[in-house]
């Protein structure tokens, strides 16, 4: 196999010299007050994102939600909520993954909980677009008086990440803050 990012021959789908090369960028995104963690800059990780429509994009978010959680800790119990982590064509829930990677950091994953019903591709698109066209999720568990992170691969707009909070706080769950692999 080669490595996907130098193409050199490797054992893993990403070599170690190009995975420690990966740059880690810690931020936090303030959408009116609620806060969004993230890892990584979209546009230096933005080719490995893109594998994500594909079957080995589960190797690479394993990979980068791996590499993530380490800068990240916090010491209340939570429960994680992966935002729409259905598995798709592809086989593997992208959101899932990095939720999954969380439960070293005391959040209890919910799968399946939040699922949108709009399942239209936000990629490329404009902030119009994307207003015209809400996930309109639903949840399938009861979240009420839950204390809650959201989990997604990438924050752009914010307005997923701040409609499925609504959704959550009308239903009585405690939406404290989100994760995501990148930001855009």
């Amino acid at each position: 196999m080669r490595c996907l990012i130098c193409e050199r021959l490797s054992l893993f789908v990403i070599c170690n010299k190009c995975n420690s090369n990966i740059k880690i960028s810690p931020n936090i995104k303030n959408l009116n007050g609620f806060k969004v963690y993230s890892f990584y800059n979209f546009a230096d990780i933005s080719i490995l994102l893109h594998f994500k429509y594909q079957t080995i994009g589960s190797k690479i978010y394993n990979i980068l939600a791996k590499k993530a959680i380490n800068y990240f800790s916090q010491d209340i119990p939570l429960y994680g909520i992966a935002i729409d982590d259905e598995v798709g064509n592809v086989g593997y829930s992208h959101s899932a993954i990095l939720l999954h990677h969380l439960q070293k950091r005391k959040i209890t994953p919910l799968y399946h909980t939040l699922i949108a019903q709009n399942k239209v591709s936000y990629a490329g698109k404009s902030l119009e677009f994307r207003q015209k066209n809400p996930r309109n999720f639903i949840l399938k568990r009861d979240v009420y008086g839950m204390d809650i992170v959201l989990v997604d691969d990438i924050v752009t707009t914010g307005l997923t990440i701040m409609e499925a909070k609504n959704l959550i706080t009308k239903n009585g769950g405690n939406v404290h803050f989100a994760i995501v692999l990148a930001k855009s």
